[in-house]
């Protein structure tokens, strides 16, 4: 019993790192450039932050308060530079492994030119990207802005021979919190354990549906019904399973959306919104 038990407990621990790797990167506009806004995880470090996303320990200090740096520690909001060492806006055709996706959510002042500029794109590269017909957006739209090179959290790091600080186990406890009704345990067994899946990034949409045994319903163009769907919103780690219901209707409430979720999912979430950025993972057909 304590040897399967192990076994599963290794099994969600694998889960958890590489979800955190493959987290969303989203960037905010900072003076000239791109910056990306990172919580310090525990034992981090100026150098070793600064290894991980190509950039001198000076430009990691000076993007960011003294008093911070000074004491970093976990928890702490930093800005992570985005410089032409670590953007691209071409994927590169060699050792493009460490190459991220870079978002950016649409401000209040925010043009499709004034991004474009930022990126160094053209605003027609632009509109090719986010498969936009014209140059007017919306406050809180997601579009993605190219790629940045980070190191994986696993990765050996060659100058100082310093392995990465290894994420945090999955708790039982954790567990029994997201089961949703039993949806997880559907959702391991469709994926063989996390094994075999797809992901997913984009926009979420809710509707107003109640739920039983907090089991929550979706809607989903990519997928048969019954499928378990877990949904994750990077910008708080709250993560929940969904049933799917069959495909997105065809109406204007989910138009540019990837999932319609029943509304009740909303609280778990961590959303206030009706609409959401977030990931999505489901067995691969």
């Amino acid at each position: 019993m304590r040897r399967y038990l192990a076994i599963i407990l290794f099994i969600m621990f694998c889960l958890d790192v590489k979800s955190q790797t493959t987290d969303t990167l989203f960037a905010i506009r900072k003076e000239t450039i791109w910056a990306i806004k990172y919580t310090v995880k525990p034992r981090e470090t100026v150098h070793m932050l600064a290894l991980r996303f190509y950039i001198s320990n000076e430009e990691l200090e000076f993007a960011n308060e003294y008093e911070i740096i000074k004491k970093l520690a976990p928890g702490s909001v930093i800005n992570i530079p985005v410089t032409k060492a670590n953007y691209f806006i071409n994927k590169q055709s060699m050792d493009n492994s460490n190459l991220r996706e870079l978002y950016y959510h649409v401000g209040p002042k925010d043009d499709i030119g004034i991004i474009s500029t930022y990126a160094g794109v053209t605003k027609v590269d632009m509109r090719k990207w986010n498969g936009l017909k014209g140059n007017t957006l919306t406050i809180g739209q997601v579009l993605f802005i190219g790629w940045v090179k980070v190191m994986a959290l696993d990765s050996m790091y060659p100058a100082s021979f310093l392995a990465y600080p290894s994420a945090k186990r999955v708790s039982v406890a954790d567990t029994v919190k997201h089961s949703s009704g039993g949806l997880d345990e559907a959702y391991y067994r469709q994926t063989n354990n996390g094994m075999n899946v797809l992901t997913e990034k984009g926009t979420a949409v809710f509707f107003d549906k109640s739920v039983k045994n907090n089991v929550y319903v979706a809607f989903h163009n990519a997928t048969p019904r019954g499928t378990i769907i877990k949904v994750f919103n990077p910008g708080n780690g709250k993560f929940i399973y969904a049933r799917v219901l069959g495909p997105l209707p065809d109406t204007k409430l989910y138009a540019n959306s990837i999932i319609g979720i029943s509304s009740a999912a909303k609280e778990e979430l961590g959303v206030t919104d009706n609409k959401a950025w977030c990931e999505l993972s489901y067995a691969a057909n």
